[in-house]
């Protein structure tokens, strides 16, 4: 089996995701935009991974690239019918892509904070196993405004109203880092546009109260993230045997 996995900067891949791939010996093709790479055709690949990024949607004149990632998604998804997991930004390109529409929030939601299910959330597939509410590391500051046609709602939060969704049976994105380990805090305070969003809405200390709300979670964050990607493999396996 092979994930093929997009990464818009070098600071934001798979996080516990890829410890869980080499678990269950699954091949890992990473595409690094930040670097140059170019994006490579789908053949032999069992699932699309989309990450997050401080880019939006529509930079598309600061980014060109986003074209071809958004055409890539189409294909993966429309016509290739390929499970696909999009995180953050990757839910917000998977939204666009199926016309969807994503917008600046109106203030950036950054923190360990509660999501919440909605009715279809509770018995998905997807997000079988998870409690109702649920802690999650936030950070963005752009969201999905209105679903893409044939879209579900699986989970929100108060400031965030679509914070999980579903495309078919097969499309995943989720506006929340499920991905986070001990050291994304330090990583991503890195960049810019990140730190800006932290201070913005956590204030001047926020980094330490960021990492501190992090380590206090991690164990239970990275428990959702194994239910989550075990749900994901079964949809993996499911297509690949409809194959």
């Amino acid at each position: 089996m092979k994930f093929l996995v997009i990464k818009h900067v070098i600071a934001e891949g798979l996080g516990v995701f890829e410890q869980f791939c080499h678990e269950e010996a699954i091949a890992i093709e990473t595409v690094e935009l930040e670097k140059g790479d170019a994006f490579p055709t789908l053949d032999g690949v069992d699932a699309l991974w989309v990450m997050g990024g401080p880019m939006n949607v529509n930079e598309e004149h600061a980014f060109p690239w986003l074209i071809d990632e958004k055409a890539l998604i189409r294909q993966a998804v429309g016509e290739r019918q390929l499970p696909y997991m999009g995180i953050c930004l990757g839910a917000q390109l998977l939204a666009d892509a199926l016309g969807g529409t994503v917008a600046p929030m109106a203030t950036p939601e950054v923190g360990v904070l509660p999501i919440t299910l909605t009715p279809a959330g509770k018995i998905h597939p997807i997000t079988a196993g998870l409690p109702e509410t649920r802690q999650v590391l936030q950070w963005h500051s752009q969201a999905v405004q209105q679903l893409p046609p044939n879209a579900t709602l699986l989970a929100s939060s108060a400031l965030c109203p679509i914070q999980a969704y579903a495309v078919s049976d097969r499309a995943f994105g989720l506006q929340f880092h499920t991905e986070v380990t001990a050291a994304t805090v330090t990583d991503w305070v890195q960049i810019p546009d990140y730190r800006a969003d932290l201070e913005t809405t956590l204030g001047a200390n926020g980094c330490k109260d960021l990492q501190q709300a992090v380590a206090q979670h991690l164990a239970t964050l990275n428990q959702d993230a194994k239910v989550l990607f075990n749900n994901f493999l079964q949809v993996v396996q499911r297509q690949s045997q409809h194959e």
